[in-house]
């Protein structure tokens, strides 16, 4: 490429438009770009920000790995399959559980859950529900009502809690409805199990703040009569992103009856959809680079037919048409590169200070975070310049060959 070339486009993109029309077309063109950029990077950054949040929440808080028989049977000599099971590489730790749906109540609150019985020791190896606990202690066993009697413990999301109207220290009921009560006059009456609340967690998700609690797994023996039997085993892997082949080859192992599933499988539907709103995302924004492209065809169009004379001079004094078109490439791509930049810069401050100061805030119940998380990637970033660039830049060929194609007499004479 030839300095003048360069010299020539420089000046074309900095001089003074003959019309107001031109140089507003080509303003609106950079900030087209400028805006398309900075949504793109800002909010992918979003993205991946979001998707990370998630799934460090579901790797920290939930199992790795659940090992349970189909139709969640129950599970007996879970202490000889828990060794195993131990033994299997690349697992770390291993706790059996009981998982069912309950009713929970407080005085006039009453509520649909999904309770854990868990053991309070193996269990700290494996889930980090110890380490979410916003009031109270983490206990399972010897807790005193008001008139001193003594209960087992239950946990309860900070959510769940507060729909309840219960805190620390409060006594609520668990009722199990499979039919293991006692037969009154009007059929079974569910077993109803007192417990006092221990502490409430915060997990971060707020779908499992607003509909888990925890009680001690032979309390949970008891209230849903297991007794000797679990739902299955919470594992721990060494690298939670490979749990899934660690989940099959358990399977394989294991045999039939039994089925691992991993946290990746169990939360399929999100990831997912997580992966696909990226893509999306990105194409929908997109749409605001391609609408700033076509205002860049308009400018240079409008750039050319003012120029139509320079050109001429251009060409006669030894400039070829290849020559002519770079400069007009070279002309609308200074107006991609200007409004990339930008962008780039407004997208990268937008980043900071969503991360800093966290300015956008989300509402937990539809939401699984309370603030918008981001998290910036490079090869983000560089896509976005790469793509916005090369729509800049074919966005300039249309233009450029017209102005090539000028002869340079009739151009001369055109004024």
């Amino acid at each position: 490429m030839k300095y003048f070339e360069w010299f020539i486009a420089r000046k074309y993109f900095w001089a003074q438009r003959r019309t107001l029309s031109t140089g507003l077309i080509a303003l609106f063109s950079a900030a087209g770009v400028t805006v398309g950029t900075w949504l793109l990077i800002f909010v992918l950054s979003a993205i991946n920000g979001f998707e990370h949040e998630v799934k460090k929440q579901l790797i920290g808080k939930d199992a790795h790995i659940e090992v349970t028989q189909y139709q969640y049977a129950p599970i007996r000599g879970y202490d000889s399959l828990a060794e195993q099971v131990r033994k299997f590489p690349h697992v770390t730790a291993a706790s059996p559980f009981i998982m069912s749906k309950t009713i929970i109540s407080r005085k006039k609150n009453q509520d649909g859950i999904v309770v854990y019985g868990i053991d309070s020791a193996s269990s700290r190896n494996v889930i980090g529900l110890a380490s979410t606990i916003s009031h109270g202690k983490y206990r399972f066993q010897g807790l005193k009502d008001s008139s001193g009697r003594v209960f087992p413990g239950i946990i309860l999301g900070y959510a769940l809690a507060a729909r309840l109207q219960a805190s620390v220290g409060d006594k609520v009921f668990l009722a199990d409805f499979t039919g293991a009560g006692e037969l009154g006059s009007s059929g079974f009456a569910p077993k109803i199990a007192p417990f006092i609340v221990a502490a409430t967690f915060e997990s971060g998700m707020y779908q499992f703040d607003e509909s888990l609690a925890y009680i001690s797994l032979s309390e949970a023996q008891r209230l849903f009569d297991l007794s000797g039997s679990v739902t299955g085993l919470q594992l721990r892997v060494d690298d939670p992103y490979a749990s899934g082949p660690v989940s099959r080859d358990l399977e394989d192992t294991l045999g039939f009856p039994y089925r691992a599933l991993d946290w990746q499988a169990k939360n399929y539907t999100l990831i997912k959809w997580m992966s696909y709103e990226k893509v999306l995302v990105g194409l929908a924004l997109g749409i605001i680079i391609i609408i700033a492209a076509f205002n860049i065809i308009s400018s240079l169009v409008m750039a050319v037919n003012d120029k139509v004379r320079e050109i001429g001079i251009l060409r006669a004094m030894g400039a070829t048409r290849r020559g002519i078109l770079r400069i007009f490439i070279l002309e609308g791509m200074l107006i991609g590169v200007a409004g990339s930049a930008a962008g780039t810069l407004l997208g990268l401050l937008s980043y900071w200070l969503q991360s800093r100061f966290g300015l956008i805030q989300l509402p937990g119940d539809v939401y699984f975070v309370t603030v918008l998380p981001v998290e910036l990637h490079l090869v983000d970033v560089v896509s976005v310049l790469v793509l916005t660039n090369c729509l800049c830049g074919l966005a300039t060929i249309l233009p450029a060959l017209k102005a090539a194609r000028h002869d340079p007499v009739e151009a001369i004479r055109h004024e």
